[in-house]
């Protein structure tokens, strides 16, 4: 059999259809949170790097005061890709091509505007209704971060 550029190109086409199919490609997701003082839950949904010592880490760091936190979930309404130390982004800034350091949001940097969010009654409820695998939550009564993993019904300060 001659193997003609055409057929060449059609083996190799056939081969990424295949190897798309079988790729997995996964992400650490999270929920990012805020409790008022009445105990009442409101969060929004973060794609990647949800561990401890990513989005956790970033969280404790850069997000330690409630209009801060507020501000990180309403640009956040249609969900977070990137969560960095900065949610500014700025000119030059689009979700293909990220400023370093800067957040990116599915509705600001994307267009995007599904609404991402979740309200909760008590962290009872949202510790059983998060489907990530991790979730953060910020008291404005304490004004400390906790977070549980999934399948936990325990919340641990962060």
């Amino acid at each position: 059999m001659k193997l003609t550029n055409k057929k060449l190109r059609a083996i190799i086409n056939e081969e990424i259809i295949a190897l798309s199919e079988s790729l997995i490609t996964e992400a650490t997701r999270a929920t990012v949170a805020i409790e008022d003082k009445k105990g009442k839950i409101h969060g929004t949904y973060i794609h990647s790097d949800g561990y401890v010592d990513g989005v956790g880490a970033i969280l404790k760091k850069n997000f330690i005061k409630a209009d801060k936190v507020s501000k990180l979930l309403n640009l956040g309404k249609s969900g977070i890709s990137i969560l960095a130390g900065s949610i500014v982004g700025g000119e030059g800034h689009t979700f293909a091509d990220p400023k370093k350091g800067e957040s990116v949001f599915y509705g600001r940097d994307r267009g995007e505007d599904t609404d991402m969010t979740s309200d909760f009654q008590d962290r009872e409820s949202f510790i059983g209704a998060h489907t990530e695998e991790f979730a953060y939550l910020y008291s404005t009564k304490d004004k400390k971060w906790y977070y549980t993993e999934s399948g936990s019904k325990e919340w641990k300060e962060l």
